[in-house]
């Protein structure tokens, strides 16, 4: 419904185009027998496609700058919340010990696979509350306006060292700590979106988490409770799963997955690498967003080994009710050749590079 200051914008926008039509039809002799009325339209139609571009433009601006100033009061925070029931305070070694990230409490965890030194770093940043929020955006395609950020947790060393996100996920998968990780970046995420989505409603965010929290009932129930509990936030939410993990699920995993989509939360699977997806399980489950690697479309061997005709993968995804989204875009050229493809969202290089929020 318009609002009062939009009335009276559209007002001032209409006078001013009027008055400019009028004076163009009479002033300038190339448009003397030009109807006022109609150039006054144009105008005003032109004057209003300004506004509207320059309006989200400021938008996704502030939104930036507000999600690089919040970081330092997301720390504050965790400590005013109550932490939800799937995350729980680590025990401290000893009395004087200073107080640690929340932990998610799993029963009978793996014993660790690597005991290299990136491992001991991941572990170490954990405990000490060495976790930095990273945002990139995905934009809509072709206009490349911002529609949603993609959150990104990513440790660091006491040096101030970050980790490439396939090698911190690879080395906690490893260690068993891979739920804690995703605890921790689903809770400062639920956070975020508390403070941003009364100001931008149309604005959502992707998150990540491990599909093995979907493989166990024990990690399962503190994570559905969690989600149950923050439901009034699922407008604004995309829980994201690694389509690898997703087709390791059993069907006790997959109906799991399903009810997550059941609370209301949009779910995405990204990283698809390969064309001979079951779209039609993802659906049924309630996945509304496939992630394609730019990459697989010039991949030869993929191409052959697709049971689809690649220019029919847009229809495919709309008969299925799925939103595909062109992930990792390198460059203009990559983009330009799968422009026949009609993708809605794209997300990488070329729209925006991971940005680290202000660190406290």
């Amino acid at each position: 419904m318009p609002t009062l200051p939009g009335l009276l914008t559209f007002a001032a926008l209409s006078l001013v185009a009027l008055v400019a039509g009028v004076s163009l039809t009479r002033l300038v002799p190339a448009m003397a027998g030009q109807n006022a009325a109609l150039v006054a339209l144009a105008l005003l139609l032109l004057f209003w496609a300004l506004r509207e571009r320059w309006m989200r433009r400021r938008l996704q601006t502030r939104l930036i700058a507000e999600i690089d100033g919040l970081t330092d009061e997301l720390m504050q925070m965790r400590g005013e919340i109550p932490p939800p029931a799937m995350i729980m305070p680590a025990a401290s070694a000893a009395a004087n010990e200073s107080v640690r990230e929340p932990r998610l409490i799993l029963n009978d965890p793996p014993e660790p696979a690597d005991d290299g030194s990136l491992l001991d770093a991941v572990r170490d940043a954990l405990n000490n509350n060495r976790v930095e929020l990273h945002i990139q955006p995905i934009v809509s395609l072709p206009q490349r306006r911002i529609r949603f950020f993609e959150l990104l947790a990513r440790p660091r060393d006491a040096e101030g060292q970050t980790y490439r996100a396939a090698e911190c996920l690879d080395a906690l998968d490893s260690a068993g700590l891979r739920a804690e990780f995703d605890a921790l970046m689903l809770l400062r995420s639920v956070q975020l979106v508390r403070k941003l989505e009364q100001r931008a409603k149309d604005v959502g965010f992707f998150l990540n988490l491990s599909p093995a929290m979907l493989a166990r009932i024990e990690t399962f129930n503190p994570l559905y409770d969690f989600l149950q509990r923050e439901r009034e936030h699922a407008a604004n939410i995309v829980l994201e799963f690694s389509h690898a993990g997703i087709a390791r699920l059993d069907r006790a995993g997959m109906y799991r997955l399903s009810r997550l989509a059941a609370l209301g939360f949009a779910l995405s699977v990204d990283g698809i690498d390969r064309f001979d997806v079951d779209f039609a399980l993802l659906a049924k489950n309630g996945v509304r967003f496939v992630k394609f690697d730019a990459a697989v479309f010039s991949d030869a061997g993929a191409i052959a080994r697709s049971p689809i005709d690649l220019a029919d993968l847009p229809e495919i995804c709309q008969r299925h009710n799925l939103v595909p989204v062109l992930g990792k875009v390198e460059s203009e050229q990559e983009l330009l050749k799968l422009a026949d493809l009609e993708f809605p969202f794209g997300q990488g290089m070329l729209f925006g590079v991971p940005k680290l929020a202000k660190a406290a």
